[in-house]
């Protein structure tokens, strides 16, 4: 973010041939969100993480742009509901939609859903955020990973064989020699955290804010393990999965890919055809937005982390890697652990 930001100021400060055209587009850019309402389109039903961090936007965006804008919640299919709407609308800017990355955008590519009328690869993506990595969520009985290892027929609770929390566990499960079955058909990620509560089934992977309250309500284990390539701040006692684990190249590989297919991140983005003038005018209020000392302090007050905005360059490289990973080989690795 800070790179893209310095870039084009630094751009405008040369002095370039055609400068003046950029900076008059994004003051046309300015007077149309000043004087237009934009609406963020949720695919969740009010009160989770994706809504509260899309109403913390709506909150500051006058501060940043004098503007206005609007929720739209649209629940329904896992977040495609949302984003056929948002697709559908006039292109003109006025129309942004927020949602977890992975199964709203990422699996109706891989999986070619019917039911997503549109291209994920040709939106134009304006902001991640609220990103955190998966935590370890197991039965109190195990104090250890030494008890996993060492406990055959592990039950793991996941809400499909392949989703996002079933592909971040495969590094875990084949770094750790696991023997894993998989237990399937929960509606929520909370109904899956109480039957791990209920000791019904043995672990899952959970979001770290979530985890974490599951732990402070004693319901599970004390937290033993985050999956992500390092630890996270929120835990420092605690280890992430390449420090238990010893991993070859293929592992490093697939690690790594399995990462990005789970990532848990929060993505707005909005339609091709939007002009750019206003796509990046948008980029850039968010940009101020989250700089703001009272938005960093609302934000802490919704997940653990905070907002950790991805933005600018470093949103693009993640977009242009999501959809280029090998999901076919991603499946071929986990398949024989949801029979």
């Amino acid at each position: 973010m800070n790179i893209f930001k310095s870039t084009l100021i630094s751009l405008i400060g040369a002095g370039m041939l055609g400068a003046a055209l950029p900076v008059r587009a994004e003051e046309d850019a300015a007077t149309f969100y000043r004087k237009n309402k934009l609406t963020l389109v949720i695919g969740t039903s009010p009160g989770g993480a994706s809504d509260v961090g899309a109403r913390l936007f709506a909150k500051y965006w006058p501060e940043v742009t004098g503007g206005e804008m609007l929720i739209k919640n649209m629940p329904g299919a896992a977040g495609i509901v949302a984003l056929n709407y948002m697709n559908s609308c006039k292109p003109d800017g006025l129309t942004m939609n927020i949602m977890m990355f992975n199964g709203a955008y990422q699996m109706p590519y891989f999986q070619q859903n019917k039911a997503a009328r549109y291209d994920p690869r040709k939106f134009k993506y304006i902001v991640g955020g609220f990103c955190e990595p998966w935590l370890l969520t197991a039965a109190s009985k195990f104090k250890s990973l030494d008890d996993f290892r060492n406990t055959k027929g592990l039950k793991y609770g996941v809400n499909a064989p392949f989703c996002e929390n079933s592909f971040a566990a495969l590094p875990m499960i084949r770094g750790l020699g696991l023997d894993v079955k998989m237990v399937t058909g929960y509606k929520a990620q909370v109904e899956i955290d109480l039957a791990v509560g209920k000791g019904e089934i043995d672990f899952t992977l959970t979001p770290l804010s979530q985890g974490l309250r599951t732990v402070e309500q004693g319901m599970v284990a004390p937290p033993m393990l985050v999956i992500a390539p390092e630890r996270t701040p929120v835990l420092p006692d605690v280890p992430c999965l390449p420090e238990v684990v010893s991993m070859s190249p293929e592992d490093k590989h697939i690690f790594a890919e399995a990462m990005n297919l789970s990532a848990i991140i929060r993505m707005a983005a909005m339609r091709a055809e939007v002009p750019d003038d206003r796509v990046q005018f948008v980029r850039d209020a968010i940009a101020r937005m989250v700089e703001l000392p009272a938005f960093r302090e609302d934000a802490l007050k919704i997940l653990k982390l905070g907002a950790t905005p991805v933005m600018g360059k470093e949103l693009d490289t993640f977009v242009k890697g999501a959809f280029s990973l090998d999901y076919s080989n991603l499946t071929r690795y986990l398949e024989p652990y949801t029979k």
